[in-house]
This record gives structure tokens, C-alpha cells and sequence, in this order.
């Protein structure tokens, strides 16, 4: 990938064609705190940057949330009870 500097930054230029072939590698780069200029037809259009370096930006969880179903459903009624009441106003 060719890294070009943006006359209007110091910040590396990579055009979108180079971001959609490359983006793994982009990502990774990002996530070690680098920062892109993105460009179309050779002008900028957008910056791509860590989001904790931004304000209000959110950091990535650092370890995975554990949780099963289970823990999410606590059922009070049977589902046979539910169902049978239902039944009964017919």
C-alpha cells in the first residue's frame, strides 16, 4: 500500500480503493493509534482515526461479556399456565 502525506495534514493519505483492499491492515494500524486520511479521485473525504482518541469516542471492551440465556430469561408463569389461561377465554 502506498502511503502518500495530505498537502493539508502530516497524516497519511490512502486512497478508498486502498482501504477496501487493505482495510485489515489499516485497522490494525488504527488500533495502535495511527491515523488516515481517506481520499476519492485524489481528494480528501474523510479521516479515520482511533475512537479513543476521540472525544466522546468509546474504547473497544476488553474482554468479551459472559452471559448465557438463562440468566436473561426468569420465568415466573410456565408457559403451560400462560397458554391455558389464554384457552380458557375462548
Amino acid at each position: 500500500m502506498a502511503l502518500q502525506t495530505c498537502y493539508a495534514s502530516a497524516m497519511p493519505t490512502i486512497s478508498q480503493r486502498e482501504l477496501r483492499n487493505d482495510s485489515g491492515r489499516v485497522l490494525r494500524e488504527a488500533e495502535r493509534g495511527g491515523e488516515f486520511i481517506i481520499t476519492r479521485r485524489g481528494a480528501p473525504v474523510a479521516r479515520l482515526s482511533p475512537l479513543g482518541a476521540q472525544p466522546g469516542g468509546r474504547r473497544p471492551a476488553r474482554r468479551a461479556a459472559v452471559f448465557s440465556p438463562a440468566d436473561l430469561i426468569t420465568p415466573r408463569v410456565s408457559s403451560e399456565q400462560i397458554l391455558a389461561e389464554l384457552r380458557a377465554d375462548r
